[in-house]
């Protein structure tokens, strides 16, 4: 049987290796982790792209599998395609060394696709802070403050100041934040799209009307953003608007609408969605389907069948 040594060696060969050759990198361990360590950077370029891609993918098809160890390793790459696809890996780890990690790459790494990337992904820790799970450790309020830094630096991008602000949605009943999100909407544009996204997520009833007001948009990326918003609030008074934009021209529009109808519920919801799934497009169908099975689990969450 080979060693893992030896299985790293094949890794550098003529041919790419295939994705059943990689899953010996799942659950490493502590001695193969240095020895992993110490081989990667000898690799090229486009073959370590090509083995954290086919990675992260691996992990959204087998839960079985455990490529935490060797994310952390890749997250350290010079080459910044390899630090995305390692952040999109990493996607399920709530840890606070990747926490931590994260800090640091969203303020220094040199790629703005990196620093955006490290910016959304600081908001699964956002929510945990809010709920209260991650406790009354520095990293807790390091999050809150690197973020607020990140979307006040004028020298920053955009894209990233705005997924910054998105990651502070979170934080409900926060003043700084409220001030951030409603600085950000009136700018207008993408900013405010990002704002109506945060909006959602701060679950504060000053949004409502906001949220109400732009469900009726003229751009189809701030109805979507609406729509989803409505949905991650329950905005009952919403559901007039949801269920006509259900057949919104838009298709990304619609499935938004589908979700939001899933989430706030009700019999107009219920009959939206239905007859989505009888006369909607594939895409639609499909979204109207798990909404209307999620408004079921909502209403008897015991017998959903």
């Amino acid at each position: 049987m080979a060693t893992f040594t030896e299985k790293l060696q094949t890794l550098d060969g003529e041919k790419a290796p295939s994705t059943a050759a990689l899953t010996f990198l799942s659950d490493i361990s502590t001695e193969d982790r240095t020895a992993f360590r110490d081989f990667w950077p000898g690799l090229d370029t486009e073959r370590r792209r090509k083995i954290t891609a086919t990675l992260a993918s691996l992990i959204e098809d087998n839960i079985e599998l455990y490529f935490r160890p060797v994310f952390l390793i890749t997250l350290e790459d010079v080459d910044p395609q390899v630090r995305l696809s390692s952040i999109e890996g990493l996607i399920e780890d709530e840890s606070k060394v990747l926490l931590s990690r994260l800090l640091g790459i969203v303020r220094d790494d040199p790629d703005e696709d990196v620093r955006e990337a490290a910016a959304i992904a600081l908001g699964r820790f956002t929510y945990h802070a809010q709920c209260g799970k991650l406790g009354q450790s520095n990293d807790t309020s390091k999050l809150r403050d690197t973020l607020l830094e990140v979307a006040r630096d004028e020298d920053e991008e955009d894209a990233v100041r705005r997924r910054a602000t998105e990651s502070l949605g979170y934080y409900n009943g926060d003043p700084d934040i409220q001030n951030l999100i409603e600085a950000a909407y009136q700018r207008g544009g993408r900013d405010a799209e990002s704002a109506v996204f945060a909006m959602g997520r701060n679950i504060d009833a000053r949004w409502q009307q906001v949220i109400m007001n732009e469900l009726e948009s003229n751009h189809a990326a701030m109805r979507y953003e609406a729509a989803r918003a409505a949905g991650e609030m329950t905005l009952e008074d919403a559901l007039p608007l949801l269920v006509r934009l259900i057949e919104d021209r838009d298709s990304e529009v619609r499935m938004a609408s589908a979700w939001a109808l899933g989430q706030i519920g009700g019999r107009p919801a219920a009959e939206a969605l239905a007859r989505a799934i009888q006369e909607g497009d594939p895409a639609l169908r499909d979204a109207a389907r798990e909404a209307l099975e999620e408004l079921a689990f909502s209403a008897n969450p015991m017998n959903i069948l």
